[in-house]
């Protein structure tokens, strides 16, 4: 088994080389950032993180692609190299995304506590941290646009109601209709100029 992770490892660390982001990693300091992190490979999607919900580890994607998403709306795809959940280092602070795997992936897992030592241990990393999080600030998502229209609900007298059913009726205007001009001309009535 040992004789197995040491492969493992030594392939990971290979992999992590071939990134831009690791570039300025020695190898040795490549060897020990794998050696901490657990290797995970799916074959179907599967969420690594959830918005919303405290940091506990971040990920590097060694293979396969990453949808992230604000809400429902998907606000990017990442590839490999990436490294993903870099909030975990502002302890206290609830992740801003939901990073969900798009089909098959593989990853190195990296427990807080042990990102947090390997931080201080190794200035590249911290460094791939930084830059990491300046490209991934939080996206607001775009605001719903109003619907074009809205139901109101709102008691009044029912004598009332019926009137005014009655007058829309006798002037052959449809009872919303009637409404949205009854409304329009309180609201301009009512207005500070």
């Amino acid at each position: 088994m040992k004789v197995e992770a040491d492969e493992h490892e030594g392939k990971d660390a290979r992999r992590l080389r071939e990134f831009a982001a690791f570039d300025k990693f020695s190898d040795s300091e490549l060897d020990r950032l794998v050696r901490v992190a657990h290797h995970t490979s799916q074959s179907t999607p599967w969420p690594l993180i959830r918005e919303q919900t405290p940091s506990d580890a971040c990920y590097i994607l060694l293979d396969g692609e990453v949808g992230v998403y604000v809400g429902d709306d998907r606000i990017a795809v990442l590839g490999p190299g990436e490294v993903i959940g870099e909030s975990v280092l502002r302890r206290g602070q609830l992740r801003s995304a939901t990073v969900t795997t798009i089909g098959p992936a593989e990853v190195l897992r990296i427990e807080r506590d042990d990102l947090a030592r390997l931080v201080e241990e190794i200035p590249a990393l911290r460094e791939t941290m930084e830059a990491t999080a300046a490209r991934h600030v939080p996206v607001a998502p775009a605001p719903k646009p109003k619907p074009a229209r809205s139901k109101v609900s709102a008691s009044v007298p029912t004598e009332l109601v019926e009137r005014f059913e009655q007058a829309a009726d006798a002037a052959g205007v449809e009872v919303s209709a009637a409404l949205e001009d009854a409304l329009t001309k309180w609201v301009e009535r009512n207005s500070a100029s």
